[in-house]
């Protein structure tokens, strides 16, 4: 009898500890801005995640605010959270509240974007400097001789812009590819249409090319472009996000490619492993991979290829 109940005792005591540890533990996921389609996604796919792990997942918007998303994680050290996933708003804004993350041991990662910090931060994502060179790797293997470009860049400070555009820019160094323009659209689908609409008529040339930093402005390029009496395919359009809008338009020839940053992959695994290391199961070890240029060649290939209607 002394055996059994040791035995049973010693498992009653196991599966305490287990529902301790390894079910609902608080895990914050702050993300920049939550009227983005692709941070949507990521929180979407995070919940998911969070459903399968039994944890309990907040997701919060930093609305395009630096001061308020470094309040927000601050606020989750105090509610004590177990793990945080953060896509920063801006590369330093918010370095003073990862600190605090580090300083109290809080496994922790970035996603999408990096942030500068005294200790590493385990980074989950699509390789943007990569995809910006297999971006204008596209554009010369269209325009080989040469193309005259409209350059649609995303949030000043954010490292995927940061990164993207250098790769676009390093990847068309060469004096034949010529930037006629050069403006922030800050990731905006209205930005997207209102430089279209405004530059356009304005240049003594008719660009070949327009690149965007991401889907949403490069989807407000198109959308200037339709008004203004082009046809799909008269103005070589590129985007960077791969969502079902931007693979919509690559099937009907509006946008030539896109980059897929495969964001469901890349959230589920920086999930799985913050919450690994939050029950002493795992260490955070990031994730970097490069994006699937997506063309109607291969768009079978994309991640959300089966949410276009």
């Amino acid at each position: 009898m002394k055996k059994c109940s040791k035995l049973a005792l010693s498992l009653l005591a196991s599966t305490l500890a287990f529902s301790v540890y390894a079910q609902d533990e608080l895990v914050v996921f702050s993300l920049p801005n939550l009227s983005s389609p692709f941070e949507v996604q990521l929180s979407k796919s995070a919940m998911n995640t969070a459903k399968e792990l039994q944890v309990n997942l907040q997701v919060l918007d930093g609305q395009s605010s630096s001061t308020k998303q470094a309040a927000d994680l601050e606020n989750a050290i105090t509610k004590g959270a177990k793990g945080i996933i953060i896509a920063p708003n801006d590369v330093n804004a918010i370095a003073a509240a990862v600190e605090e993350i580090i300083d109290e041991k809080i496994p922790a990662a970035t996603l999408d974007r990096k942030v500068q910090s005294s200790e590493p931060i385990a980074h989950f994502g699509a390789n943007n400097y990569t995809g910006g060179q297999e971006i204008a790797n596209v554009v010369k293997s269209q325009f080989p001789d040469g193309a005259n470009i409209i350059l649609l860049s995303g949030q000043p400070g954010s490292s995927s812009n940061i990164e993207r555009m250098n790769g676009i820019r390093e990847g068309l160094k060469e004096a034949k590819y010529t930037i006629l323009v050069d403006q922030t659209g800050n990731w905006l689908r209205s930005e997207g249409l209102r430089i279209i609409e405004s530059v356009l008529p304005t240049l003594k040339q008719k660009p070949d090319v327009i690149l965007s930093a991401n889907d949403d402005m490069a989807l407000g390029a198109i959308e200037a472009l339709t008004g203004l009496g082009y046809k799909a395919g008269d103005i070589l359009v590129t985007g960077f996000d791969a969502g079902p809008e931007a693979l919509s338009r690559i099937k009907d020839g509006w946008l030539y490619a896109t980059a897929d940053q495969r964001p469901s992959y890349a959230v589920k695994t920086a999930l799985e492993q913050v919450v690994a290391k939050a029950r002493g199961e795992g260490d955070v070890q990031g994730l970097d991979f490069a994006p699937t240029i997506i063309t109607q060649s291969n768009l079978n290939d994309a991640e959300r290829i089966g949410e276009v209607k």
